[in-house]
C-alpha cells in the first residue's frame, strides 16, 4: 500500500471518529474488549520506549489519573503488533496446539526479521487511542506472505476467527496506548486527540517475535 494512501486511511479513520463524537447517539454500543484472562497467538515486536512514545504516554497518564474506566498501556508493555493469528482462546487449561508448523511457517517469513514503523501518529477510534504508522513495502508483502501461508495452515480457521472473515490482513500498523470503556471517550481525552492528531512521534524499530500474549501484551510467552 502506498504511503499516502496509508496515511489516508488513518486520516479517515480519525476524522469519522470526530464525526461520531459529535453525535455520540451514532457511535456502537459498547460490548467490551479482550478477555483479560485469556491469551493468544501474536507475531510483533517490543522495541525500546523511544522519548517522544514515553512522553505521550505520560502525558495520557495525566489525562486519565485515577479513572477505572480507562485501560491505558503501561510503558514497559509497549509493543506493536505485526500479526495476530488467534482470538484470545488460550489458559492454562487450553494450550496452543500445532505449535510446530506455525513456528515453521513464522520462521520462513518473519521470525526475527527487523521491522520499522516510521511517522507514528495518534489515530482516534470512538473508545480507543492508537499509534500508527507506516511500513516499508517489504514489511507489508512480509505480512501479506505470511497472511497467505496461515490461510493454508492448521490454523486458517483462528485467523478467520480473529478477523471476522477478512481476505485480507489488516491495513493498520499499530499499537492501541488506550481503551475506554464506554462507547465514547470522554471529553476530556478527546480534546487530548484533538491536541495532537498532526503531530508526529518518529519511528520504531525491534525484532519480530512469536508470542502468546494478552490483550494488552502485560503478560507474554514465546512461542519458538
Amino acid at each position: 500500500m502506498e504511503e499516502e494512501s496509508l496515511t489516508q486511511i488513518y486520516h479517515q479513520r480519525s476524522q469519522e471518529t470526530l464525526r461520531i463524537w459529535r453525535d455520540p447517539t451514532t457511535a456502537k454500543a459498547y460490548s467490551g474488549f479482550y478477555p483479560e484472562n485469556l491469551k493468544a497467538i501474536a507475531t510483533g515486536i517490543q522495541p525500546a520506549l523511544t522519548q517522544p512514545i514515553s512522553t505521550l504516554l505520560a502525558e495520557l497518564r495525566e489525562q486519565v489519573l485515577d479513572d477505572p474506566l480507562a485501560d491505558i498501556m503501561q510503558p514497559d508493555h509497549f509493543h506493536l503488533t505485526f500479526l495476530a493469528i488467534t482470538p484470545s482462546c488460550y489458559d492454562q487449561r487450553h494450550q496452543p496446539e500445532g505449535i510446530e508448523e506455525l513456528t515453521r511457517i513464522a520462521a520462513a517469513h518473519c521470525l526475527e526479521k527487523k521491522l520499522t514503523v516510521r511517522e507514528l501518529r495518534l489515530v482516534a477510534l470512538p473508545n480507543q487511542l492508537l499509534i500508527a504508522g507506516i511500513a516499508d513495502a517489504t514489511d507489508i508483502a512480509r505480512r501479506e506472505a505470511f497472511w497467505q501461508a496461515l490461510q493454508h495452515s492448521g490454523y486458517a480457521g483462528l485467523l478467520k476467527e480473529r478477523y471476522s472473515g477478512s481476505a485480507r490482513p489488516p491495513t493498520f500498523w499499530h499499537s492501541t496506548l488506550l481503551r475506554y470503556n464506554a462507547a465514547v471517550l470522554p471529553e476530556r481525552l478527546q480534546q487530548f486527540f484533538k491536541a495532537r492528531m498532526n503531530q508526529r512521534y518518529g519511528d520504531i524499530t525491534g525484532t519480530i517475535q512469536l508470542r502468546l500474549v494478552t490483550y494488552n501484551w502485560s503478560q507474554t510467552a514465546a512461542l519458538s
